[in-house]
């Protein structure tokens, strides 16, 4: 289940959403912008100095507050969305001091934009239609990954270093167990496995493997890597395209790979802001990328624009996996072209 919508009111410009899930964070990260208003709960000292409660002076107490956003951050190890601005909405002792709330998976957040649009209601529907996972396991003589595909990128969930059990036992490996221990752990009937590497050892584990469910749900693809960088070349593949269609980071691994091909071959593509802003003003761009630590910067905001207004296509890619951080060596933002300029 992703991102649920519980109440939206158009009017106020007021949301209340239940988040479900690490992905949820990420969207949210990048769906709260600066001075938004969010509302939550936390426990501040008392600042009442009255007689009644003298003597309990220093004790935290509850309070339901409303922070004008200056700041947040998507904490994607500890599984939580930071978020800093000044109190706006709460008892009057405590209005104008700074606060922090943090949200995770099960807590309800509740928004009061600065501004709502058709727009963004679509992205939140969008958010909350998604429901796909994968589980990746890139393996090979040396060591097992098990990843789990996010809309932000690629989770590493456990990295399992494998050993030969003794000389008349070769070829088997003594960590294949752990290795379905973990799969156990983080699989459900609905989420494929792909068992992707290079060589025979993919096979190798799979015959280890005597959960029937398990097996029925495996994928394999030869990769001529293993670990995180085996994982990137599977969702490059064709071989993957009609799995993978409903998978954000494969869509953005695929965007971003074709961008680089046009630049490799002098083709049809733009980078920079002042680069890609002229394309953009012409007509000329039909896939704008843009990383998601840029889109609120003004100056890349009009650019989005610009392209949406004249047709194309504009694509957030995270920040969070590799080809994200191809992009930002490129300034952030890059475009694959309607025709060569």
């Amino acid at each position: 289940m992703e991102l649920k919508i519980e109440e939206i009111r158009e009017d106020e410009k007021y949301l209340r959403l239940l988040i479900t899930n690490i992905d949820d964070l990420w969207f949210l990260s990048n769906f709260i912008e600066k001075d938004d208003i969010v509302l939550g709960t936390t426990f501040r000292k008392s600042e009442d100095r009255s007689d009644s409660i003298r003597s309990k002076k220093g004790e935290r107490i509850r309070i339901e507050v409303g922070i004008e956003v200056e700041d947040l951050e998507f904490q994607e190890f500890t599984d939580r969305l930071r978020i800093r601005g000044k109190i706006k909405i709460g008892p009057e002792e405590y209005i104008g001091h700074y606060q922090s709330l943090n949200f995770s998976p099960g807590d309800e957040i509740e928004i009061i934009k600065k501004e709502i649009s058709k727009k963004m209601i679509e992205e939140l529907e969008r958010s909350e239609k998604r429901s796909s996972q994968a589980l990746f396991i890139s393996i090979d003589d040396e060591s097992a990954i098990l990843a789990l595909l996010r809309d932000y990128g690629i989770q590493v969930l456990a990295e399992i270093r494998l050993s030969r059990q003794s000389k008349e036992m070769e070829g088997e490996e003594t960590n294949y167990d752990e290795v379905i221990k973990k799969v156990l752990q983080y699989w459900n009937e609905n989420i494929p496995i792909f068992v992707i590497g290079p060589g025979f050892f993919k096979e190798n584990f799979i015959k280890r493997i005597e959960d029937q469910r398990i097996k029925k749900s495996i994928i394999t693809l030869d990769t001529s890597y293993a670990g995180e960088k085996g994982i990137y070349e599977a969702l490059r593949s064709g071989a993957l395209e009609k799995i993978m269609k409903d998978f954000r980071v494969g869509e953005e691994v695929k965007l971003v790979s074709l961008f680089l091909e046009e630049i490799g071959k002098e083709g049809k593509y733009a980078y920079g802001i002042e680069e890609t802003k002229k394309y953009a003003e012409m007509g000329a761009v039909d896939t704008l990328l843009i990383l998601d630590t840029k889109i609120k910067d003004d100056d890349f905001r009009r650019v989005m624009n610009i392209v949406e207004e004249n047709g194309g296509s504009v694509k957030i890619i995270s920040s969070h996996h590799e080809y994200g951080k191809i992009l930002k060596n490129f300034g952030g933002i890059g475009a694959i072209l309607r025709y060569k300029v």
